[in-house]
């Protein structure tokens, strides 16, 4: 019996680690095949390729970035043979199976939650001419096979996924995890065994996908040491809870090199109805402590996430969420926008609050009773705007020099947001060189101007490093005579050179008369960078 196991990735750096799972525990019994897809390949490509395999029963992983790609493909499978079985399984079906079997006639199973036990019970069931329509089995994770060597073969560069435990001891109401009650962890030394195989590749970055990796604070910690201790050049990604970090935490997350570590942390709001709404409880004041005491660790980039649309959060309240989060300056703020999953405490309660959603996925909020249509589609463009200007890390001189020009941050992205609405900003995808071009062009008539121009310039040069020319003019036609005279005075310290020439091959010059580093007026600022 040959099984195909299927899923389309979001991105093509993605690696599914679902499947190495499930083909381990079912290689024993078939002939088991894995096929990880993008959403960005042709399905007619995908169709024929899996056509190809000649399989007796597809599996597809079924995620809301690609079931609607899945359907399609599905369908025109069961077009060209309706003697293969298919079964679908992932978090996208497994909380209204029998809805998903009545829509798609052409999907023969359904496995529920987790599907290592469920995926072999439904081989052995076809084979004995019983299968079910629905499986659901529970899983020992003492019995799930390792899957470091199934990574390592199958690596190309790409970010690796991987997990040291399953489900989340919090229930937050719009979360898929709120469904499991219980949290399993993965045996200690399997899985530092797993990693150290990975670190010994030289993997480029580990994102571990624990819904909170720093559960189990002690076990945590073990873990982060362990990663320290072995690594060469790989980067690590986790999921925390800012409220479990502690002062042992802190003092071990001192000596961690600079960027190795991210820290992904859900804050989602910080107002007090809407947190106890979604089952998170009030704890802003304590995660704002701490969050000010990681950054100014300066050493573990800090990506935080906000929540539009969830219960009791107007306009007024996002604003102020968005300030608090944003005046302790994470490295990223995620705005995202509440999707209603089925399945979560949220969806159940969507007439009580008026929901409004997509039909389609992701199942995005369109409208509630705390905040209207109109004011969804602004931070919609909001949201873009501050993509591009503030996590990207483009401009981050000239952020730095206008949030001095504002009341709030908020209001400063707004006005900009305004300003690129009104100059037609969404109607096309705009390069970045045309940004820094709109940005600078909105403050041209501001009394700081020629400082504005300078620090965009500034960004300009550190984001092309150095290679377009886009820069504040004051020195133009002097330019040579200037650099000259500063390579000759600083070639031995800073360049260690013998000539200017050599220099000049190295570096990229720049001529300000604004000192962004010490933020005041000088005469002749001269900034460099490599090549």
């Amino acid at each position: 019996m040959k099984v195909l196991l299927v899923t389309l990735n979001s991105k093509y750096s993605h690696i599914n680690i679902a499947l190495y799972y499930l083909k381990n525990c079912i290689k024993d019994i078939c002939d088991v095949t894995i096929k990880n897809y993008t959403i960005n390949d042709s399905l007619d490509n995908l169709l024929e390729d899996i056509m190809k395999q000649n399989a007796d029963l597809i599996c597809f992983g079924c995620y809301i970035w690609n079931i609607e790609q899945t359907v399609k493909l599905a369908k025109n499978i069961n077009t060209l043979n309706k003697n293969i079985t298919i079964a679908f399984g992932g978090p996208e079906v497994s909380y209204n199976p029998h809805e998903v079997l009545k829509k798609y006639t052409f999907v023969s199973s359904i496995m529920c939650g987790e599907g290592e036990i469920s995926i072999k019970n439904l081989i052995i069931d076809i084979k004995n001419n019983n299968l079910k329509s629905i499986y659901s089995e529970p899983v020992n994770i003492s019995n799930i096979p390792q899957i470091a060597d199934d990574i390592i073969s199958n690596y190309d560069n790409r970010v690796v996924y991987f997990e040291t435990s399953r489900g989340c001891p919090y229930r937050c109401s719009y979360c898929l995890s709120c469904i499991d009650k219980n949290i399993k962890y993965f045996d200690l030394d399997s899985s530092i065994i797993q990693l150290k195989k990975l670190l010994d590749k030289n993997v480029k970055q580990i994102r571990f996908i624990d819904r909170t990796f720093n559960s189990d604070r002690k076990r945590a910690l073990k873990l982060w040491k362990f990663l320290i201790e072995n690594r060469k050049d790989t980067t690590f990604h986790f999921e925390i809870c800012i409220n479990l970090i502690n002062d042992e935490s802190i003092d071990f997350l001192k000596t961690v090199p600079k960027n190795v570590f991210q820290f992904e942390i859900g804050v989602q709001s910080t107002n007090k109805d809407t947190l106890l709404a979604i089952n998170r409880g009030y704890k802003w004041e304590n995660e704002k402590k701490l969050l000010k005491k990681l950054r100014s660790l300066d050493n573990i980039k800090l990506h935080t996430d906000l929540i539009i649309g969830l219960p009791y959060e107007t306009l007024e309240i996002f604003k102020t969420s968005f300030n608090e989060l944003y005046s302790i300056h994470p490295h990223e703020i995620q705005v995202g926008f509440l999707k209603l999953l089925k399945g979560t405490d949220i969806y159940d309660k969507k007439d009580e609050f008026e929901y409004k959603f997509t039909n389609e996925p992701p199942y995005e909020i369109l409208e509630n009773k705390f905040i209207s249509y109109d004011q969804v589609r602004f931070l919609k463009k909001f949201e873009e705007v501050f993509e591009i200007l503030c996590n990207s890390g483009y401009f981050k001189t000239t952020l730095s020099f206008l949030e001095n020009k504002y009341s709030n941050y908020y209001t400063m992205y707004e006005n900009i947001t305004d300003y690129f609405i009104k100059n037609n900003y969404f109607s096309r995808k705009f390069s970045i060189e045309e940004t820094f071009l709109l940005l600078n062009n909105m403050y041209k008539e501001d009394i700081d101007f020629s400082v504005i121009n300078q620090a965009l310039t500034y960004d300009y040069f550190l984001k092309f490093n150095g290679h377009r020319n886009w820069h504040y003019k004051s020195y133009e036609n002097d330019t040579k005579s200037i650099l000259n005279e500063f390579i000759e005075k600083n070639r031995q310290v800073l360049f260690n050179s013998k000539r200017n020439s050599d220099v000049y091959k190295k570096y990229k010059f720049l001529i300000l008369d604004y000192d962004f580093i010490n933020k005041n007026k000088e005469d002749k600022k001269i900034y460099y960078i490599e090549k």
